[in-house]
């Protein structure tokens, strides 16, 4: 049997439809008039969240009430929780609800207005990003939304197939603390407050940006990786420095051990390091540039990515889902987003 999936909201709402959308389910999105500003154009995200669903203009209360009544699950996204009381959400007798808003329907907070980089800064993640001599960072795009919506259809699954009719309440700025896992612990177990250090990981030396002949490579050492790394920085006598025979002391001479890995790597090629790197077995990534990213081989393999000659420049790229069943990755297309009168579903 195909679920039905009624979606309501901005895009934290349109990335949770997304899902069960390339998951097979029936999913119509109730057009709103406004969601806010997006990261890119509005043709590239109704592209990337809509493909697949039936879309439906309307503020017709009692239209949205039957849909929502013969639905098997409700995606509602709101600004506060008075503003989903206010579409009479908790009378609708879908079996699974989902209501996602900044900061959840109870608490002192519930009914404040928050946007994505008001929360990541109230949840400290902007905090944590840039240089520590320059204003913090925020994260680009809707990645608070995102993250969000992948809660709400785990958490919406999981009562589905425990066959519970439920209500969930998912507040985004919880979301963002479910996810500090690495802050949490360095500050519950060691007592460290973390702080910005730029491309630096800090904790475990080295792993840093470094800049090469044509580019830039990332080195995350843990400490199970300083053997090999000395072999892959043809430098074995580090492995008697006493600046650097722990990650503590590499920590403290980090600067010292940063000079001796960007001096060895800087007239070297990506393609280079790349290889001694993959013949060393040590963790390093390329910098791509993002049309890089586009023609991965890896993922071209994979068949990740949709495409579509709908547009007269160039045709569209859109990621796909980021699993494979039976060796198959479910796609919906993209082609244009539907919007006929959509029936009423029948309970």
């Amino acid at each position: 049997m195909v679920e039905r999936v009624l979606e309501i909201g901005g895009y934290a709402a349109g990335y949770c439809g997304r899902l069960f959308a390339r998951a097979g389910a029936d999913v119509v999105r109730i057009q709103m008039d406004s969601v806010g500003p997006a990261w890119a154009s509005d043709e590239a995200m109704s592209a990337f969240l809509h493909g697949g669903k039936r879309l439906l203009s309307t503020a017709d209360g009692q239209l949205i009430a039957e849909l929502a009544n013969a639905a098997d699950i409700l995606i509602v996204e709101a600004q506060t929780a008075n503003a989903l009381s206010a579409m009479d959400f908790d009378g609708f007798s879908t079996p699974v609800k989902l209501a996602m808003t900044p900061f959840g329907r109870t608490g002192p907070k519930c009914n404040w207005n928050a946007s994505g980089n008001v929360m990541l800064a109230m949840g400290g993640y902007t905090h944590l990003m840039g240089d520590p001599d320059r204003a913090p960072l925020s994260l680009p795009g809707h990645y608070l939304e995102f993250q969000t919506a992948a809660l709400g259809y785990t958490a919406i699954n999981a009562c589905r197939m425990a066959g519970q009719h439920k209500v969930i309440d998912l507040g985004m700025f919880e979301t963002l603390l479910a996810l500090s896992q690495f802050t949490s612990v360095r500050w519950q177990c060691a007592g460290e407050q973390r702080e910005r250090h730029g491309s630096d990981f800090w904790y475990v030396v080295p792993s840093n940006l470094f800049v090469c002949a044509d580019g830039w490579v990332y080195l995350n050492i843990v400490p199970s990786f300083w053997d090999p790394l000395t072999v892959f920085l043809e430098r074995p006598e580090l492995l008697l420095d006493s600046r650097f025979l722990t990650n503590d002391l590499r920590m403290e001479n980090r600067e010292a051990l940063h000079a001796i890995v960007g001096e060895i790597l800087a007239p070297l090629s990506k393609a280079e390091i790349f290889a001694r790197a993959q013949a060393c077995r040590i963790p390093l990534g390329v910098v791509q540039s993002f049309a890089e990213v586009l023609d991965d081989p890896h993922l071209q393999a994979r068949s990740f990515f949709a495409h579509s000659n709908a547009r007269d420049v160039q045709p569209w790229r859109i990621p796909e889902n980021p699993y494979c069943i039976n060796g198959e990755r479910r796609t919906v297309g993209l082609g244009p987003i539907t919007s006929e009168q959509v029936p009423l579903w029948r309970a």
